[in-house]
């Protein structure tokens, strides 16, 4: 850009109509050189004009050439009284000289500020792409970037370019070594990001030498939405499940449950009565579970209204805290009284944090504690659900959404499902972090309801 810039004045001080900053220079080296030739011994005097004509012709173009070498070749006459064959032999060289050079350097400058040109289009144009782009020489060193490299990298382009293009890989999921010269649409992990890389081999400056250009796609989102698909159309196989499943099974089992009911009414032996009290808690475990069902494929329909999410902790604390305590956790509430009501059900949105509760329950042991805290700003409101239990190993992390997925002998894998089912139906986002050994923390987001401005008016 610097060189760019540079070669444009120089065109514009020497190759536009005022030719003020090039005759200046021309008058002042025709002047120094007369005044040169003048004091010096004569037999040097006549070839030393070939040096200020080429180069006033060099960086003042051909005509000021020419008007350099015209006073010359006056100059030469006037010393020498007379003219010879000589000196028109020179005094025509001179000219010639001027009028070849000049025309060689207008060619050269326009040849260089062309490639200029072409440069600073090549880079205006890779920075509207809005894949990270990079182009290595054969040695793999950085010869340009655009602005996404930069917001990928979280690098300037300073610390980018001229260094070594293994130098931004080192976190990548794929060592650099092991990339090949060209190559499609390869998967990579970066941090908590991933990428789309592809790889094409191009023809370099230099004759045998080659150029590498990166293309880097960041597909981050992308993935996140294939997830999502995938959890919606598990959720839509659990709904097709349910939905047929739940009358063909809740049936049979209220009859299985009369059945016993009428047999532990005529049995005398305690061991059978108490084997069929067992077989009447399992059959409610296996109603529980259809109806968790149900509720995941086709959530209950309850009325929308403004919800404040400190009212809604404080009315179930003592439902939410109760077995927890008893086992010896302890709780903590820091409630943010300026929060911003949303719309919703209260209904789901307290099964919502009974069941985080619960699952936090389980992963803690005496002397835990799991923290509620919310908090949020004029556009959402959010509320942190932290223990201080084992936490979740990273391989489980991608599944404690999906719909049966447990790690507990007792339970059904339903719990958080049906969470950010009710989570996803109020507009909002469920957030998890977990750390083996330290906690986990769920933070869950809902945008705050702003009335129209038709109502507000």
């Amino acid at each position: 850009m610097v060189n760019y810039l540079f070669l444009r004045a120089i065109e514009e001080k020497f190759y536009s109509d005022k030719y003020f900053f090039r005759s200046i220079y021309a008058v002042l080296l025709t002047f120094f050189t007369l005044i040169f030739c003048f004091v010096s011994n004569e037999q040097i005097h006549k070839l030393i004009y070939v040096i200020p004509v080429v180069l006033i012709s060099l960086t003042s173009g051909s005509a000021l050439g020419l008007i350099s070498a015209s006073i010359f070749g006056i100059s030469i006459v006037w010393y020498y009284k007379s003219i010879k064959i000589d000196d028109i032999t020179i005094i025509l060289c001179l000219a010639l000289l001027a009028w070849i050079v000049g025309q060689i350097s207008q060619i050269n400058f326009h040849y260089a500020l062309q490639l200029e040109n072409e440069k600073k289009f090549l880079k205006d144009l890779i920075e509207t792409f809005s894949e990270g782009i990079t182009i290595c020489n054969s040695l793999s060193y950085v010869l340009l970037c655009n602005k996404q490299i930069e917001q990928i990298f979280k690098l300037n382009k300073g610390e980018i370019m001229g260094k070594a293009e293994v130098l931004l890989w080192e976190q990548c999921s794929i060592p650099y070594h092991k990339w090949m010269p060209n190559f499609m649409n390869m998967e990579a992990q970066i941090g908590d990001k991933t990428f789309l890389i592809s790889r094409f081999t191009l023809k370099g400056p230099e004759e045998e030498e080659n150029c590498f250009v990166t293309v880097i796609n960041d597909i981050t989102e992308l993935h996140q939405q294939k997830n999502k698909m995938q959890r919606l159309v598990t959720l839509s196989a659990v709904g097709e499940l349910a939905a047929g499943a739940a009358h063909e099974i809740r049936n049979p089992l209220t009859t299985v449950r009369g059945f016993i009911q009428l047999m532990q009414a005529r049995w005398t032996d305690p061991k059978l009565t108490d084997l069929g009290q067992l077989a009447l808690e399992e059959l409610d475990r296996v109603n529980g579970i259809v109806t968790s069902m149900l509720q995941l494929a086709r959530p209950e329909q309850a009325e929308s209204k403004m919800l404040n999410i400190n009212g809604i902790v404080n009315e179930t604390w003592d439902l939410y805290t109760y077995s927890g305590m008893s086992k010896g956790i302890y709780y903590e509430k820091l409630l943010d009284e300026t929060v911003r009501p949303f719309r919703g059900s209260d209904k789901q949105i307290k099964q919502m944090l009974l069941n985080i509760m619960q699952n936090a329950e389980r992963a803690c042991s005496k002397g835990d504690t799991i923290s509620v805290r919310t908090y949020g700003d004029h556009k959402h409101t959010c509320i942190d659900i932290r223990d201080t239990g084992r936490g979740i190993s990273p391989e489980h992390m991608e599944k404690i959404l999906h719909p049966f997925f447990t790690t507990d002998p007792a339970g059904t894998g339903l719990g958080l499902a049906i969470c950010n089912r009710i989570i996803s139906d109020h507009n909002g986002t469920m957030k998890v972090t977990s750390e083996l050994g330290v906690g986990t923390t769920f933070t869950i987001v809902f945008q705050v309801h702003r009335p129209s401005l038709s109502l507000m008016a």
